[in-house]
């Protein structure tokens, strides 16, 4: 089946305190029980956090697979799809930061082994239009790919050249300058990665990803969740139903770039808390691109409310999960809502219970 990794845009308008202090467990495992059993969510969990990384309320609740009685746990990782992205551009910035990528680098240079073989109309887009998905390539890689990628005995880095040197061989579908969500794009960029970790004698995008990001110690990883949670979705009767942890329980490997990402709650907050903090890293990574006129900057959506100041947001489905992650850099809160599940009830869910939690953290003001 096509697992899609989609965009989903701002939650609700919420009014938060500055310096909110932590959420009273009781109410917001409360909050969480309630907006699961109105929409039938398998699992939902909630996390928020200040700048510091400081966890100021975290909840679970639910089953991690449908039907088995075993409760979701606070320290299980969540798919965290298309969130994903804003950490792909983050490792970028990193490696830029380390002397060993460059900011406005084009294809030829990212991936100069395919130059010979690059229609010459991607000579100038570069690293930012791929982070910023207006490289004009296509959304998706096309069907056959993913039904063929899954069961691939290559390895997920020389998947990621074969697929970049297929769609750079010919013109762009699309106009380079003009947003199309890009989950290709994405995939190249992290091809491109795949040569700098070379380089660096690591295997690929996803050993370097781990080792130069992730904190020792910290269950990240690529792939559904090998232990706990389960995503969900519905079987030929119509039955919601738990999706294992093989190669059908996510997109294809290869897209790991753009979206196929598991973390903790706690950890992801306290790791997204940095964008929060002053760095010049962050600053390009969330700077509208190419100007202040777009709403989206690399890998991260930005939104504006009359009370709640700037807001940054990103969301991702592989169709079986959903995660939903807000920055409030005026309030100085992450707030994230995953479930384990997909449906157009899940993301109203989210919305609302992003909402109580606003409340919540004003009235403890």
């Amino acid at each position: 089946m096509f697992r899609a990794v989609i965009l989903c845009v701002m939650l609700a308008a919420m009014v938060l305190p500055s310096g909110a202090g932590p959420l009273e467990a009781d109410r917001l495992q409360q909050r969480l029980e309630t907006v699961r059993e109105k929409t039938g969510l398998v699992a939902l969990g909630a996390v928020v956090a200040d700048a510091d990384g400081n966890i100021l309320g975290l909840a679970v609740a639910g089953e991690r697979v449908k039907g088995s009685g075993d409760a979701v746990q606070p320290g299980d990782a969540w798919h965290i799809g298309s969130n994903t992205k804003m950490l792909t551009a983050l490792l970028y910035g990193r490696l830029v930061e380390q002397g060993k990528a460059s900011w406005g680098a084009t294809l030829p240079e990212l991936l100069p082994d395919l130059t010979d073989e690059m229609d010459p109309a991607w000579n100038d887009v570069t690293i930012e239009h791929l982070l910023s998905h207006r490289s004009g390539l296509a959304a998706n890689p096309g069907m056959m790919w993913f039904l063929t990628s899954r069961v691939s005995s290559d390895p997920v880095e020389t998947q990621r050249t074969k697929l970049a040197k297929g769609f750079l061989a010919r013109p762009p579908d699309g106009e380079i300058g003009t947003f199309t969500y890009s989950n290709l794009g994405y995939t190249i960029a992290g091809a491109a990665i795949d040569r700098i970790a070379a380089q660096q004698e690591y295997e690929n995008y996803e050993a370097l990803f781990l080792s130069t990001l992730v904190p020792e110690g910290e269950s990240w990883g690529f792939g559904p969740p090998q232990d706990g949670l389960e995503g969900h979705t519905k079987n030929l009767f119509g039955r919601l139903k738990g999706q294992g942890k093989g190669l059908n329980a996510d997109n294809p490997a290869a897209l790991a770039p753009a979206g196929t990402l598991h973390v903790p709650l706690a950890a992801h907050a306290r790791f997204l808390s940095q964008f929060l903090r002053p760095d010049a890293i962050y600053g390009k990574l969330m700077t509208p691109y190419p100007d202040s006129a777009s709403d989206y900057a690399l890998g991260w959506g930005i939104g504006h409310h009359d009370t709640l100041g700037k807001s940054y947001r990103h969301a991702g489905s592989n169709t079986i999960w959903l995660s939903h992650v807000t920055l409030l850099p005026e309030r100085g809160l992450v707030i994230i809502v995953n479930t384990n599940q997909y449906s157009e009830q899940a993301g109203a869910a989210m919305h609302e219970l992003a909402v109580e939690l606003a409340e919540d953290l004003r009235a403890a003001d």
